[in-house]
């Protein structure tokens, strides 16, 4: 999938009109408001009844492989169209055309797989992108493209074709071209698959040093990438949130709960082996006398992912209760 274009809106809309500017997220409000929305492919349910808030700030969004992340990063960044369910971006209503426009004029979308020309070179990709999010002039559009690839140390290869990047590099570039313009909501789909450890360090350095301050929510498999940058957390299982709090919290749901061994241990929902040998195990019940340690955003995920198995398994998810921030942050 490529870069999504804000596509021209007629009269009266044209780059640098007073209109581009008027929407800013203030502090204390959602920049992204998601009531009831539900979206279903065939017999399979994606998402099924997602209520969600999104401030300013780094978002992360947590659940295994087919817990619907992609399909609701998709649809807020307009691409797709929800089944069911309201959903404010930014203030505007993706579901008109003309509020849908001025969505894309502020946003920045990373999709799963980015498309491109298998011909262009870096600096072009990024250059085109550029002209489809309405950056006309020149001299703009050559700043704004050095600043994107100086952001993500892409400078060395800007004259590099596309198609001879490792995957690493092409993500990179995927970041690249979304941070184009400086979006006011960032949606990015797992924009640390492929990099090695120094550049996961220098995107959370990046994602820190964003101007504005804007709404960024992210789909990832690292807890450690959600424990490092997101200020909120956000789980989502079989389609559903789970739940909606800090970091912290999450970690938190796993508090005595969990403890290490030198040997495997039954009773516990996870269990793994460490690089020190030892075995970490996560579950209700530690045994008596066991060696409990402090719970990480892996294991609080890990539990609550237990969790929601469990009650499936016994065919009771539909009544089992979201977790929830003691904040209630997200709307009922």
């Amino acid at each position: 999938m490529g870069p999504v274009s804000a596509e021209r809106s007629g009269a009266g809309s044209s780059p640098g009109t007073a209109a581009r500017g008027d929407a800013t997220v203030a502090g204390d409000r959602p920049g992204v408001r998601v009531e009831g929305l539900r979206r279903r492919y065939g017999s399979t349910v994606a998402l099924d009844g997602v209520d969600l808030s999104l401030m300013r700030g780094v978002t992360g969004l947590l659940g295994p492989n087919g817990a619907g992340k992609t399909t609701l990063l998709s649809i807020l960044a307009t691409v797709a169209s929800p089944d069911a369910g309201r959903l404010s971006v930014l203030g505007f209503d993706p579901e008109d055309s003309a509020e849908r426009i001025e969505i894309r004029r502020r946003l920045g979308y990373l999709p799963q797989e980015l498309g491109y020309h298998r011909h262009f070179k870096v600096a072009e990709f990024l250059d085109y992108v550029a002209i489809l999010k309405e950056i006309v002039d020149p001299g703009r559009r050559r700043a704004e493209v050095a600043r994107v690839l100086a952001a993500t140390d892409l400078g060395p290869v800007a004259g590099r074709r596309m198609r001879a990047l490792s995957g690493g590099m092409r993500r990179r570039v995927g970041i690249a071209q979304a941070l184009l313009g400086k979006p006011q909501l960032l949606v990015l789909d797992e924009p640390t698959a492929g990099l090695d450890p120094e550049q996961r360090l220098r995107f959370r350095e990046l994602l820190s040093e964003l101007p504005d301050h804007p709404v960024v929510v992210l789909s990832t498999h690292q807890a450690d990438d959600v424990a490092a940058v997101c200020s909120e957390v956000v789980v989502l299982l079989a389609g559903r949130v789970r739940f909606a709090g800090t970091p912290e919290q999450l970690a938190g749901l796993a508090a005595g709960r969990v403890w290490v061994a030198e040997a495997r241990q039954t009773g516990a929902e996870v269990v793994w082996r460490s690089g020190d040998g030892r075995w970490r195990h996560v579950g209700e019940r530690p045994p008596a006398g066991a060696e409990l340690v402090s719970p990480t955003v892996e294991d609080g995920y890990l539990r609550l992912a237990g969790e929601a198995a469990v009650a499936g398994s016994a065919g009771s998810a539909e009544g089992s209760d979201t977790w929830r921030s003691r904040r209630g942050r997200q709307d009922r």
